[in-house]
């Protein structure tokens, strides 16, 4: 379905840069969040859109740090990623991956 394309293009990008990107998954989860962070929850088929809040909660557990004059010193996926285990950083990745893999793949989506 051609209503999906926009989540399509954007996992596609995003999937490239957790694979081939530079750091280890929290570096490269914080750029592919550069090329995603535009998705919402009805941009994905209504199966996937519990996996999509789970993957913005986990990327945005911890908020943002602000500086003396109140600007945002450090993002709030930056500051998560500068706090989770690699592990962590692997199962949001892995869940990227599959939802993207199968809306790039599969028929019903194409």
């Amino acid at each position: 379905m051609a209503r999906y394309h926009y989540a399509q293009e954007k996992l596609y990008v995003a999937i490239r840069s957790l694979a081939t990107g530079q750091g280890d998954v929290r570096a490269r989860l914080v750029d592919a969040f550069m090329t995603f962070h535009t998705l919402k929850v009805d941009d994905f088929p209504p199966k996937y859109r519990e996996d999509w809040k789970w993957i913005q909660n986990q990327l945005t557990k911890h908020g943002p740090i602000y500086d003396y004059k109140g600007r945002v010193y450090k993002g709030s996926v930056e500051n998560t990623m500068s706090k989770i285990k690699n592990s962590t950083g692997r199962k949001i990745a892995t869940k990227i991956f599959d939802i993207g893999y199968d809306l790039l793949t599969n028929e019903k989506y194409l």
